[in-house]
């Protein structure tokens, strides 16, 4: 007698700081995947009408919720926040100007149900918008890194996004280079298996002097390999790689934590 295996619920959660122009995109590339279940939109105390917008969209999709923040806590604790609020078994993020692609939420889905053994699922995205002199070709090395760091690419099982911490919310890492994407997905990588997939579900809109576009200016590619230009490193700098360096260590202390308690649960 075959064993039913129910199918996993997905959350989205899309960020959104003065995103009005390009939030109802990023929404309806959401939502107009069947398989979506829910779609949390926290609006990061913005001063222009996305609020209006994502109340819209939810007044005519039940599977869309508002939360409308009044002090701005950057984009790690506004994804957090609405982490915090999801109810899907499957976890993805969205940024507000960007797009998931049609198929995203099926494949994630039964991904992750036929391999229970994996933690997440990360794929690959198309690059819009880059100036002229830039290129992210699949083949370079820095698409690859840039995948890797990128969050909305990265449809993950929800209580494991907790027990890696969430995202970091230290003020370190609202400067120019940002980093918590880079600490979540560092940490969830050291911990849990993550299948890669070179298909291309999500649509990255650049933007000017955007955290890609200072990455590509920053590195160059010889024999193969990434070589970044960072010049002599600030004291700022050094602060985000000690906090991303703990933001990974404290994942695997939670992980080692869970694993022993569940060593002693056995039978």
């Amino acid at each position: 007698m075959n064993q039913q295996i129910d199918t996993p619920t997905l959350s989205t959660v899309i960020p959104c700081h003065n995103g009005a122009s390009t939030l109802a995109r990023a929404i309806l590339s959401a939502i107009n995947q069947v398989e979506l279940n829910e779609l949390v939109v926290v609006v990061d105390a913005s001063s222009d009408n996305s609020a209006l917008i994502a109340q819209q969209f939810a007044q005519s999709d039940p599977r869309v919720r508002v939360i409308d923040l009044v002090t701005r806590g950057g984009p790690g604790f506004a994804r957090n926040i609405g982490a915090a609020a999801a109810t899907g078994d499957i976890l993805c993020f969205l940024d507000s100007d960007d797009e998931h692609l049609p198929g995203y939420y099926k494949f994630a889905k039964a991904a992750l149900t036929a391999n229970p053994q994996w933690g997440a699922v990360k794929s690959g995205a198309e690059i819009v918008g880059l100036p002229a002199d830039l290129s992210c070709e699949d083949s370079d090395p820095r698409y690859a890194a840039a995948m890797y760091s990128a969050p909305w690419n990265l449809a993950m099982r929800r209580p494991l996004f907790w027990l890696v911490g969430g995202f970091p919310q230290s003020a370190l890492f609202l400067g120019e280079f940002g980093g918590e994407d880079i600490a979540l997905n560092r940490a969830f990588h050291a911990n849990f298996p993550v299948a890669i997939t070179a298909l291309k579900f999500c649509r990255h809109y650049n933007h000017h002097n955007s955290h890609l576009e200072r990455f590509l200016r920053r590195a160059t590619v010889v024999d193969g390999e990434i070589v970044v230009s960072k010049g002599q490193p600030d004291k700022r700098d050094l602060a985000v790689n000690d906090a991303v360096l703990q933001h990974v260590a404290q994942a695997a202390a939670n992980r080692s934590v869970l694993s022993r308690y569940m060593a002693l649960d056995q039978p």
